[in-house]
């Protein structure tokens, strides 16, 4: 199943003082597939670049709703850590996919110049921010992947497997926060060298695709953020609670249970990722998308054997 590779520029006509001038395919994003986008503005006579972000059957596939994130991008819009919405485009007739729009971050990808820690300091802030109006439901969430499988993926041990999580009680620990859910270095934005910096201050660093983002355990997340980044997990949580501390005046720290927490939610994250890569290697038919669903099945196989 392939999304679209020709931009259909017809929907910009709903946008007020905004006139259409180029749209160029992104590469890199694993759920979907964005464009950006340069749009001239009358009123006020310059131009813009904007992300593209539609809602194709390959991105319903993995769960996102871009209602969802359009009202996060909006809650948050004054923290400066996401890009801010532009516009949410209703399904027309010429377009029969809900589209979000928002604005271009101008940077490189996050790489080696963010260390281990600046990302637990981002992890805090995130879980900072106002909380979404809706929920990461896991079971839910695990139950939609499973439906979108064909069915000759679902082999014996991949059932039992299945059976295992659905007959399990979370790990219950820590109250809802607002939760970005894949927090990678893929998804963090560094300014440029040539993009003015004050002497002395830290580049400041933004987060993109907030598509997953919602309400949920941060402990679950801080675990996929674990998972994602390769993190020493004993260093990320004292890195983390550290910063946690900066920005929650309610905050209390017990190292011993984030710790705990983060373990018991680590199997959990591991089973997410396995179905969403089966997902994913329906949607592009990439053998790496296997590949990692395969090692991931094999080594929660111990939890069924």
């Amino acid at each position: 199943m392939k999304d679209n590779e020709h931009f259909d520029p017809t929907p910009l006509s709903l946008l007020p003082d905004a006139q259409f001038l180029a749209a160029t395919p992104l590469s890199g994003g694993l759920t979907n597939r964005c464009w950006k986008l340069s749009l001239y503005h009358p009123s006020t006579q310059s131009s813009a670049d904007y992300v593209w972000r539609p809602l194709t059957q390959s991105a319903y596939m993995f769960g996102v709703n871009r209602q969802h994130e359009y009202q996060l991008l909006q809650a948050i819009a004054e923290s400066g850590i996401a890009p801010k919405s532009y516009s949410l485009l209703p399904p027309s007739s010429s377009m029969n996919e809900q589209v979000l729009i928002v604005e271009w971050l101008e940077g490189k990808q996050a790489a080696d110049d963010v260390s281990d820690t600046q990302l637990c300091q981002l992890q805090a802030q995130i879980h900072a921010l106002p909380l979404p109006e809706h929920r990461l439901e896991v079971k839910q969430r695990l139950s939609f992947y499973w439906q979108h499988i064909p069915e000759q993926f679902k082999s014996i041990q991949l059932v039992a497997i299945h059976h295992y999580f659905q007959a399990q009680s979370f790990p219950q620990y820590f109250s809802d926060t607002c939760c970005h859910f894949d927090l990678g270095r893929y998804n963090i934005i560094v300014p440029c060298e040539h993009q003015s910096i004050a002497q002395g201050e830290q580049p400041r660093l933004t987060v993109i695709d907030w598509e997953y983002a919602a309400a949920g355990n941060p402990s679950l997340d801080l675990a996929m953020t674990i998972i994602a980044n390769d993190l020493d997990l004993e260093r990320a949580v004292t890195d983390y609670c550290r910063a946690r501390l900066q920005h929650d005046d309610t905050f209390v720290v017990n190292f011993e249970h984030w710790v705990e927490a983060v373990n018991a939610w680590q199997p959990w994250c591991e089973y997410l990722a396995l179905l969403w890569y089966l997902v994913g290697y329906q949607v592009w038919e990439d053998e790496e998308y296997f590949y990692q669903a395969n090692r991931l099945e094999q080594k929660l196989a111990s939890l069924v054997n």
